[in-house]
């Protein structure tokens, strides 16, 4: 059972169906992508103890039917897409590059759970606990912060006025550039995501190779390409069973998948079928 790292969260996941496919098919990747994934997915434990002071993104005591995904930090979305994909294909990640001296291609192999450790949560020297839960207060500056979240970043949007929106949402008291800049130092600390750079050399030329790593959105594309076969499937169990499309998608993927091996199977048997004798 994945325990989410920042916010200590223990998380079980619904099986999976072909509306979640459907929506890696149609959505692709980005952070819209995997909050709606996980939201679909996920359902917390809530037998666990979640990290002390934490605003867990469904309510205490909550029975929602869909997990509040945009409540979560950053790192804690990247993390479960993580744990989605190393169900599905295990704990070894393989990344692509080319050589920018030589054009060479390198293949950068590495372990989900090596990164994910190195990425932890660690203290921030410069922060403490604030008195109001999942706030944080600067040392040496009146400066009052919390952790983006995914709705945070998603409502913000991109760019110099994006970055703003979120300095407004996330931090209170002084605002200045020096105490924004060590509230985000802190925030790298408490609450680290998946991106970040791997650093190496050119097995063609030796030349030093520097690529910059998305782990979440590698891990998105792989299972989109996993799900990309939803809707020849449908196509297929419709015309098969002439069942409805809604009631196909309602199905486990996994018991949609075998259906439609049984129903190729046994077309590809009726045509190669040698003709009786006459």
């Amino acid at each position: 059972m994945p325990r989410t790292p920042v916010l200590g969260l223990s998380v079980r996941w619904r099986p999976s169906t072909g509306h979640d496919d459907l929506l890696l098919v149609e959505e692709r990747s980005g952070l819209s992508t995997a909050v709606a994934l996980i939201g679909r997915r996920a359902e917390r434990d809530h037998a666990d103890g979640a990290v002390p002071g934490a605003v867990c993104p469904d309510g205490e005591g909550s029975d929602q039917e869909e997990f509040d995904a945009r409540s979560l930090p950053i790192g804690d979305v990247d993390m479960l897409v993580a744990e989605l994909r190393r169900e599905r294909l295990g704990d070894r990640l393989v990344a692509e590059a080319s050589c920018a001296h030589c054009s060479a291609r390198i293949d950068i192999d590495f372990s989900l759970t090596d990164h994910l450790r190195h990425h932890r949560p660690r203290p921030a020297r410069s922060a403490v606990p604030a008195d109001e839960p999942g706030w944080w207060r600067l040392r040496h500056a009146r400066t009052w912060f919390r952790l983006p979240t995914a709705g945070d970043v998603l409502a913000a949007g991109a760019g110099r006025e994006g970055h703003r929106a979120l300095v407004e949402a996330c931090v209170r008291g002084d605002r200045s550039a020096g105490a924004v800049r060590a509230a985000e130092r802190a925030m790298a600390s408490l609450g680290p995501t998946l991106r970040g750079d791997a650093e190496g050399a050119c097995p063609e030329c030796a030349a030093s190779v520097s690529l910059a790593l998305d782990v979440r959105e590698l891990c998105l594309e792989e299972l989109v390409f996993l799900a990309s076969g939803v809707l020849d499937e449908v196509h297929l169990l419709a015309s098969a069973y002439h069942w409805r499309e809604r009631d196909i998608l309602d199905l486990p993927s996994s018991r949609r998948i075998h259906y439609a091996e049984r129903v190729r199977a046994s077309w590809s048997a009726e045509t190669t079928r040698e003709p009786a004798d006459v």
